[in-house]
């Protein structure tokens, strides 16, 4: 049955300020706007009938949240946690990934004097180059390795056939060399020889 949908707005709004509930710098999460976007997500990634589903779980772990204090809404997420671990999951990453995207929650931690955008990419951040002297850098575990850009050689690419996407043109040494197994059916069987053509048959 559809929640209304008055109801599905007062129930995520009060969800996600019990998740995020801000304090004297960040905002909450519903003063962010966090809400309106969880709304948009969850059903674009869990279909249609998410919302509804969602309000029949806050329902039958103590729900509704809105005649509740504090303490008894952090009981019911905490049910909700316990007793269906992977919607509680989904709506929680939803929440936070949200949260930090928000142009108030991204000035607040600028705020702090971190350098941090809404999203990694296109912006990116500035990082120094790596030090293969720096003990933080060097893995501890010394398994694994790595080349240094000035020791990278080019592979020899000359055993590759030309039309890689034409197996008609690979020999039986073209195949060997370049890795590729078996020759397609119809491939030559030696360089320069007639497509298709295989061992002689000597009648017996």
């Amino acid at each position: 049955m559809a929640t209304d949908p008055a109801a599905i707005a007062a129930m995520l709004r009060e969800l996600v300020d019990v998740l995020v509930p801000g304090d004297g710098r960040f905002p909450a999460a519903s003063d962010a706007g966090t809400h309106g976007v969880v709304a948009d997500r969850l059903g674009a990634q869990s279909g249609e009938a998410a919302l509804d589903d969602l309000a029949e779980t806050i329902e039958a772990c103590g729900g509704p949240l809105g005649p509740l204090g504090a303490t008894e809404r952090q009981d019911v997420v905490r049910r909700f946690e316990a007793d269906h671990p992977e919607q509680f999951e989904t709506l929680r990453m939803i929440t936070y990934l949200a949260y930090y995207e928000s142009p108030a929650v991204v000035r607040a931690v600028r705020s702090l004097g971190h350098v941090y955008n809404d999203a990694p990419q296109p912006a990116g951040y500035a990082m120094a180059p790596f030090d293969e002297t720096d003990p933080h850098q060097a893995p501890a575990h010394r398994r694994g390795h790595y080349v240094r850009t000035e020791d990278v050689t080019r592979l020899d690419l000359t055993p590759l056939p030309s039309e890689p996407l034409a197996p008609e043109t690979i020999t039986r040494d073209d195949a060997v060399a370049s890795g590729r197994g078996a020759i397609a059916k119809g491939a030559g069987s030696k360089r320069g020889g007639q497509a298709g053509a295989g061992p002689a048959d000597d009648g017996t």
